[in-house]
């Protein structure tokens, strides 16, 4: 029904899509006299099936919320800071616009580089690069990096997905570390949920979870297994030791005919030996010779997986080889000292993942057979969230690449950032080409960095956006050689979602102009001097689609009733922006791209395209010149369930193998190296291994000794990917959950500190201290103390904010020093040190 039809009804059912987080589940809205009164999912919707998480629900005290942004709005108190009223007064857009425009222009005639974006809207990701084509390099956020910096390229290299998960309809073993799937984070919640239950009710699916904390998912799960913060990968490889040198356990025919386990590599572990046609060498058993891994006459069950064979008087093994003798000192003894999971437990838990996965099973799914491994490691940031998180990631993979469970039914299955899928294209030696960068193209290297973030020394990374606030303070350390002026922020909060809290606070007293974007006022939009305000997901369009598990397609978000207030999408304000300030033609092409419009869509350079015509354009790129809005607005969604060829074994498809020694890694660190020496640049390259292993290095196990608690923060399904912590039906959830209401320590680690139930503590990392109400309990690790994300709030508005502010991130480092080499991953882990306050 086309939008003028549905809004002149009294009474309706409107549908549309969700943003209470990143995701987009489909939802319906009930419309009675103009005024939304229910919010549900969509059962027409085969991703969410009707369901809704309870901040989807409570979406209708975001519309409905008294304080949102109703007009333009201008600061009028030139003080600055914490709890400081800006005394706004409203304007018009013209004059809003015109002021934003002026300055922004002004600064990009002088340089560019002066302006700070901080653009995060998920559902918009096409806004993203506003920034880029405005002129400036930096990113001032770490939406996308805090969670997954360390997660999402490797998905890239190891099968061109941007995220992954297992297989909800034939898994029968899952182990989960350090994610909320299925439970009360990550891919889409609701839908998450619902396969979850299905799978452990209808299959008896076994569910083991690892992390210091009993979350959701663990109070529910077959087995708990408290685990020390920021050593998973010492549990996993332990792991993957009991399986290749105790049970003798993996899938050697899924390694011969998917991964690069049979090719023959250099005593140094850095090359493969390649023919004279420069393809990689492998060791054919049968006639005791070398070929080319495609040989004709090569037979795949004859290619060897193990041993040591000399060519031209050089020793060269095969990389599952290189992979089992690399790790033959990750025993589960030593791994346990690491972890605290003890050695039995770890090799228990290792046989019986083994034995579930079935090997050399297979499945019949729509008349085609396919590999059948029921077994399963699901992981996130919790698990990867650290210094060294590029190998904690690599060490995820590892394991269920050695049973053979890759995008297999049962398996672990690589899920696309949005319609497209996985990305499969052909890359060098027979190997699929990695996709370590699905978010936005690699920044270009460059001796004397560019961007604060340091983009440019992090290839395999997503932007570190919290190393932008010690590049500011302190120019000179890498040679910055400019100031920055002014930051724009779009549907983010960097005073709130950054590390080392304090050093972001000194750079917003450092700007001269701040303009934000949205519909609520947060800690940063605070110090804002001119805001915008946005529409809410209930009163505009778009086309969404974001990490689909399962499941492929667009749902479509309409205004289910008029828009409240003086409101503008925020893409019709970028592109108004982009006209005044003198880049539309550069806009316009950027559009173009993020968009996936065709050449029959594309736009022209000069004129100022609506987001309507926009999403309009995307609709027919996508689906034909018969489906655009119009199609949408009488069929709601294109959402369908993925076929087996899309989500099993696409890169087989292509002839394409994965990476079960990830060269790739290797050679980028190699290259990187090189080129900071020839820099005469000192920069840690030690992270960039084919193969993962504990390094004792690691900072967060080697801090001072006064430090004696590890600490961290967590999220639930309420406050998952924020948006929600101002609305009070959330406040009111929250607030009846003690987890929710302070600092969790274990009961036997508070009866030795004196600590009850309601003290006031201060908790002092070497980084920063914050204050925060005891909570004793047994769900926590004892040697940690666990705080939730919901008790951080100092905004203006009347919701949300507590007497004693735990906000987290004071206490984290902001540094290289404490960033994975090679992702660039911030490391969301610390150590702290208690004293009773009160």
């Amino acid at each position: 029904m086309k939008q003028s039809e549905l809004v002149a009804q009294k009474d309706y059912w409107a549908k549309s899509a969700c943003k209470m987080c990143i995701h987009s589940c489909a939802i319906r809205a009930h419309v009675v006299d103009g005024v939304v009164v229910k919010i549900e999912g969509d059962p027409d919707n085969p991703s969410n099936r009707g369901k809704l998480c309870p901040k989807g629900q409570a979406g209708i005290m975001r519309l409905y919320d008294p304080n949102r942004v109703k007009t333009p709005l201008k600061r009028t108190n030139p003080e600055k800071g914490p709890g400081v009223d800006p005394k706004w007064v409203a304007i018009s857009w013209e004059e809003a616009l015109s002021t934003v425009a002026e300055k922004f222009k002004a600064i990009r005639q002088d340089d560019p580089r002066k302006l700070l974006p901080a653009i995060n809207d998920f559902h918009r990701i096409h806004l993203w690069g506003w920034g880029a084509v405005f002129g400036t390099p930096h990113y001032f956020s770490t939406v996308g990096q805090y969670c997954g910096a360390a997660y999402h390229p490797l998905n890239g290299i190891l099968d061109g997905s941007f995220a992954a998960v297992n297989d909800y309809d034939h898994c029968k073993y899952w182990i989960q570390i350090g994610a909320g799937d299925g439970f009360s984070s990550h891919l889409h919640v609701a839908a998450s949920i619902k396969r979850m239950a299905e799978a452990r009710v209808d299959r008896g699916m076994k569910l083991v979870v690892v992390e210091p904390r009993m979350s959701a998912g663990a109070a529910k799960a077959d087995e708990w297994l408290p685990i020390r913060p920021g050593t998973d990968r010492a549990f996993v490889l332990g792991m993957v030791y009991v399986l290749l040198h105790e049970l003798n356990l993996y899938d050697a025919e899924f390694m011969r005919k998917h991964t690069n386990g049979i090719y023959l590599v250099a005593p140094d572990g850095n090359l493969f030996r390649r023919a004279e046609t420069q393809k990689p060498l492998v060791w054919d058993a049968a006639s005791k010779t070398a070929k080319e891994f495609d040989a004709a006459d090569l037979k795949l069950e004859d290619a060897a997986l193990e041993g040591v064979y000399t060519i031209d008087g050089v020793e060269y093994r095969p990389s599952f080889q290189v992979v089992k003798d690399t790790l033959k000192d990750h025993t589960p003894e030593r791994m346990s000292e690491i972890c605290s999971i003890s050695a039995e437990t770890i090799r228990r838990i290792a046989k019986e993942f083994g034995e579930a996965a079935c090997i050399g099973s297979t499945i019949k799914i729509e008349g085609k057979e396919y590999p059948y491994r029921p077994a399963a490691l699901n992981f996130y940031r919790g698990a990867i969230g650290h210094y060294d998180g590029g190998l904690d990631s690599a060490a995820m993979k590892l394991i269920n690449l050695v049973i053979g469970n890759i995008d297999v039914p049962g398996g672990h299955i690589g899920v696309g950032l949005d319609h497209r899928l996985l990305i499969i294209e052909e890359g060098k030696d027979g190997m699929l080409k990695p996709q370590p960068h699905i978010l936005h193209p690699p920044y270009e290297f460059a001796p004397k960095p560019y961007s604060y973030q340091l983009m440019e020394w992090y290839p395999i990374g997503i932007d570190p956006g919290h190393l932008t606030a010690a590049n500011v303070l302190d120019p000179e350390k890498y040679g910055f050689d400019f100031q920055p002026e002014a930051l724009i922020i779009e549907h983010s909060n960097p005073l709130w979602n950054l590390s080392a809290t304090t050093k972001v606070m000194e750079v917003f007293k450092k700007l001269k102009f701040i303009v934000a974007i949205d519909i609520i006022l947060n800690e940063s939009t605070d110090w804002a001097d001119i805001v915008l305000p946005d529409l809410s997901y209930l009163e505009s369009h778009l086309l969404v689609c974001i990490e689909p598990p399962m499941v492929t397609g667009h749902v479509y978000r309409r205004p289910v009733i008029e828009p409240l207030y003086d409101g503008r999408d925020a893409t019709d304000i970028f592109t108004e922006l982009a006209d005044r300030i003198g880049f539309l033609a550069d806009w316009n092409g950027l559009l173009n791209f993020t968009l996936f419009l065709t050449p029959e869509n594309q736009l022209d350079p000069n004129t100022r395209y609506s987001n309507l015509e926009l999403m309009d354009r995307m609709a027919k790129s996508r689906y034909g010149q018969d489906k655009g809005l119009d199609w949408f607005q009488e069929n709601g969604h294109t959402t369908r369930k993925q076929t087996p060829e899309e989500m099993y074994l696409p890169y087989a498809r292509k002839g394409q193998r994965i990476p079960l020694y990830f060269n790739f890694i290797k050679e980028v660190g190699d290259d990187m190296a090189q080129k900071m020496k020839e820099a005469e640049v000192p920069w840690d390259t030690s992270g960039y291994l084919p193969v993962p292993v504990w390094r004792e290095h690691h900072p967060l196990h080697n801090m001072p000794a006064e430090y004696d608690l590890y600490a961290f923060a967590f999220k639930e399904c309420q406050s998952n990917f924020s948006e929600s912590t101002t609305i009070p039906w959330i406040e009111e959830v929250i607030g009846c959950q003690p987890l929710h209401l302070g600092v969790m320590i274990n009961s036997k680690t508070a009866r030795k500190k004196g600590i009850k139930t309601g003290d006031i503590l201060k908790l002092e990392s070497p980084f920063g201290e914050i204050s925060g109400r005891a909570t004793v309990c047994e769900e926590v690790h004892p040697e940690c103390v666990a705080i939730s994300n919901t008790i951080s709030r100092w905004s203006q508005h009347p919701v949300g904010k507590q007497k004693v502010s735990t906000h987290f991130n004071k206490l984290l480092p902001a540094d290289v020093k404490w960033t994975d080499s090679m992702s660039g991953h911030l490391e969301t882990s610390t150590k702290v040190k208690l004293s009773i306050i009160s």
